[in-house]
């Protein structure tokens, strides 16, 4: 009786260290999943932080061009 009883702890607890271990493998894909998603996301941020600076750069390019046609144009 008492070795039948042990036996269905030892069920019991293995079980439960399946269940832990289930759940332990979703959390870690769900860990990496979260963490592709933050590169991506900086990668993106970062993508679109240089299009600003470039675009800011070819504005203050036409900027200058303007202001250096305009100082060079005749007056009338």
């Amino acid at each position: 009786m008492q070795q039948a009883l042990r036996t269905k702890l030892l069920i019991g607890i293995l079980a439960a260290l399946t269940v832990i271990g289930g759940v332990l493998a979703h959390e870690l894909q769900v860990s990496k999943e979260t963490a592709a998603s933050t590169a991506k996301t900086a990668a993106e941020r970062d993508k679109a932080e240089q299009i600003d600076r470039d675009d800011k750069a070819a504005i203050q390019k036409i900027r200058e061009h303007n202001a250096q046609k305009a100082t060079t144009a005749p007056n009338h």
